[in-house]
């Protein structure tokens, strides 16, 4: 690597896929030509952001290869809280494509279009059983190390954990998306000279200013704590990825089948999640309390209840802690990126390629 990136656009790439995908398959009969546009609808919004974020140097694609979470072991109560026979309790294991559409084809033109950006010098990363979330962690963090800025493009919210900006250096990650805004780490207010700004060094007023230039681009910045993201995940669980809460509580009428899961108000956003005892603590004094003893569901013993926690954190939290190592020296094999914003080329390329006479003569000469 001969060149440091000062700022990287790490693109969700399975998000942008299934995204772009919705706003344009209505408008096409033909499967292929649908798919050819869509590959050049993605290089396209690719360019949006590059031109909003024109400090932007550099773009790491990141695509799914799979999960190495569908290998955790279960925990038995969460089959016994299995509500009929044909509900999976598989880490996203709800998840299932639509009928009727050719995802075949659709997958294969995804393929075809990273090797397009990685023949382009575009770092792309792609391998079986690591998640795209897995690879904004590895590299927001890996290139947060080396003293790069990141933004991470996608609609996911749990990517929203990794946003972090270091008080030593203003090095920072945040997330963005159009609809919701850019997310960044919440940071205490404090009353600093003014003249400080002057005395910081170099690269400590060069990421200020990117970060500020980001922000003037924004319509609306979410300032949050990542970590309140994790512990309510763990705690509340997640329909969306098929993550079960750790515990749910029966309607105070005993006829009614009616549960709900801990209120807000009921976490402990201060746990420490590397503390066993702390954790072990806090659903002591949960499953006690006069708002939920007796009344957990199943009556969950508290035993139970940390062995679903731990199993949770393994499945929400992007922390280098719950990565087996072979799924970490796997990630460690990228010890290198290039250095790479020029998608422009490679949309000439699309444009004349999906003209399959123009391309035709071209391949010809």
């Amino acid at each position: 690597m001969s060149k440091k990136s000062k700022l990287t656009l790490i693109v969700d790439g399975n998000w942008l896929l299934m995204s772009r995908y919705a706003v344009i398959s209505s408008n096409y009969v033909d499967d292929i030509k649908m798919c050819q546009e869509l590959q050049l609808l993605m290089l396209k919004s690719i360019n949006i952001v590059l031109k909003t974020f024109q400090d932007i140097d550099n773009i790491i694609f990141v695509s799914d290869g799979g999960s190495w979470r569908n290998s955790i072991n279960i925990p038995k109560c969460i089959y016994d809280e299995k509500t009929s026979e044909d509900q999976s309790v598989e880490y996203k294991g709800q998840r299932h494509l639509p009928e009727g559409i050719n995802w075949e084809l659709i997958f294969k033109y995804y393929e075809e279009f990273i090797n397009i950006l990685s023949k382009n010098n575009i770092t792309t990363c792609k391998v079986p059983n690591i998640e795209g979330d897995d690879w904004c962690w590895y590299w927001s963090s890996k290139l947060n190390e080396e003293g790069t800025n990141t933004i991470i493009w996608s609609m996911d919210k749990d990517l929203t954990q990794l946003v972090k900006t270091n008080d030593q250096n203003g090095v920072f990650t945040v997330c963005w998306n159009n609809k919701t805004g850019l997310t960044c780490e919440k940071k205490e207010e404090k009353e600093e000279d003014p003249l400080q700004f002057f005395f910081n060094d170099i690269n400590k007023q060069y990421n200020f200013t990117l970060f500020d230039n980001i922000c003037n681009k924004c319509k609306i910045i979410n300032k949050i704590n990542p970590n309140d993201i994790v512990i309510d995940k763990i705690i509340r669980g997640d329909k969306s990825d098929n993550i079960f809460p750790i515990i749910l509580k029966r309607a105070n009428n005993a006829n009614s089948p009616k549960t709900f899961r801990v209120s807000q108000g009921d976490i402990d956003f201060e746990l420490n999640l590397s503390d066993d005892n702390a954790i072990k603590n806090y659903i002591h004094g949960i499953v006690t309390s006069k708002k939920y003893a007796g009344k957990i569901n199943n009556n969950k013993s508290e035993t139970d209840i940390f062995e679903h926690f731990k199993y949770n954190y393994k499945l929400i939290s992007l922390n280098e802690c719950n990565y087996p190592k072979n799924i970490i020296d796997n990630m460690n094999s990228y010890n290198g990126y290039n250095v790479n914003n020029n998608v422009t080329d490679i949309i000439s390329y699309l444009n004349v390629k999906n003209d399959d006479q123009l391309y035709s003569i071209l391949n010809s000469i």
